[in-house]
Formats: structure tokens, sequence, C-alpha cells
């Protein structure tokens, strides 16, 4: 008699098969179907160590200026910024009536108050209806009592709009050991809760998987797509903008 038949008997499936593959074959198939081709970014510098100044926008002023557009009727009246009025006037316009430079540096021509956000009580209490603080406080500690400097300063109804970076690479112009803190929108709420809890607070991230290699790397918005700038991944923030409304009297 013949060999019994197996006519009738299921195959393993592609699947069936996978799943009895140990894991290292299974890694090595990956990389073989999946093949990363890394082109001119596997390299140990970045493209450029200015942000992408050099090449045109970067990518977390791209997210940030859409956040200021989103929330710029908050900017109004008495409105500080940090070092340089440019997103107070550029997204404030006629609704501000006075503006106040802050800076740390008291050489900074542009500065209207010496200041130290990290000392409780270095800006006026309950002066603000509006305060821009744009990549600022990665460089402050202690970083809560900065927060509450902030929210301190504003007057009732008033508006602190931050942006923070999330992923993000160092500064070369700021020294290794001042350069503090990076952020997740969870984080960044957590804080505001802590530090504002009357206030009422929205926390966005912005970013995704090509924009944060876009940054780390140092290219500019120009040199992505509109659809891979504005798609949006939580997995990889970019920039972590929160806009904290605090209640009139």
């Amino acid at each position: 008699m013949g060999q019994p038949s197996d006519l009738g008997q299921p195959r393993p499936g592609p699947r069936r098969v996978w799943d009895r593959l140990p894991p290292r074959s299974r890694q090595r198939l990956r990389r073989v179907i999946r093949p990363a081709v890394w082109g001119n970014l596997r390299r140990p510098e970045p493209i450029s160590r200015s942000f992408g100044f050099d090449r045109g926008t970067p990518v977390d002023r791209y997210y940030l200026r859409r956040f200021l557009l989103a929330e710029s009727d908050a900017i109004r009246d008495v409105a500080g910024e940090i070092s340089e009025p440019r997103y107070v006037r550029e997204f404030g316009g006629d609704r501000v009536t006075r503006v106040e430079v802050i800076d740390i540096d008291a050489s900074n021509p542009r500065s209207t108050i010496v200041a130290d956000l990290a000392q409780a009580g270095s800006l006026p209490a309950a002066h603000f209806d509006c305060l821009v603080i744009v990549q600022t406080l990665q460089y402050v500690d202690p970083l809560v009592d900065a927060l509450r400097t902030c929210v301190d300063a504003l007057a009732p109804g008033g508006t602190l709009l931050l942006a923070l970076p999330g992923i993000s690479a160092h500064d070369a112009h700021v020294p290794f050991e001042n350069d503090y803190w990076r952020f997740q929108p969870a984080g960044v709420d957590a804080l505001l809760q802590r530090v504002a809890p009357q206030a009422r607070s929205i926390v966005r991230g912005y970013g995704n998987l090509v924009a944060a290699v876009a940054a780390l790397h140092g290219l500019a918005a120009e040199e992505l797509s509109q659809a891979e700038l504005t798609h949006h991944d939580p997995g990889f923030p970019v920039l972590v903008c929160a806009r904290v409304d605090v209640p009139p009297n």
C-alpha cells in the first residue's frame, strides 16, 4: 500500500509559521522585510546645530506660530514676553496697549523688567493681562517656582501662554549644566494643576515622528510637506504648549 494521504489536513498558515519562529529570527526577518533606509540621517552630527534657523523656519517655531495664532485673542492690553516682544507684537497687534520685555540680563536694552523667574515676587503681582513665555522654562530651576511667579503676575482674567520643548536638541549657546527640562503634555498639565488649580488650563502637544527627527537634525519646516507637519502623533511631541486662564475677580 502507498503512504497515507495528508489531503484534507490544514497546512500551517503564514501566521502560525511566524509564531513558531524564535524571537531573534523574527527580528532578523523584520529587518530584511522592512529595511531602514537612513540616507544622510545616519551621521553623528546633526545637519544643523541652530535648530534649522540657518535653513529656514525651525520645526518648533512652525508649531509655535500655529499655537499663538489659535490663542491670539489672549494677547491684549498689558502683555509681556521674554527677551524681546516679537510674538506679542506679531500676534497681539492693536489689542496690546503696553508691552513689557522681561529679561534676567539687565544689559538687554529692550528689557523693561529685570527679573529671575525662579525668584518669587520678581515680577510685579497681578500686572499682566497676558504673558507669553516661549522656550524659556527649560532653563529655569526650580521649575514650579518659575511657573508660580508667572501665574501670580497675571491680572484677574489674565492669560499665560506657554511653549515648552518636547523632543528637542540642546541649544549649543547654552551651557549643558543650565539646560534642565524636556516636557510631555501630561507632565505640564500636572504642574499647572499643582501651581494654579483655580485656573482653566489647556495643554497641547504638537508633532509626529517625521517632525521630531527633522527637528533633532536641525532641518527646517520648509523641508517637510504640509502633511508631514500637520500630522499629529501624541507619541512624538516636538513642542508642548499651554494656555492658562486665571479667573476674573
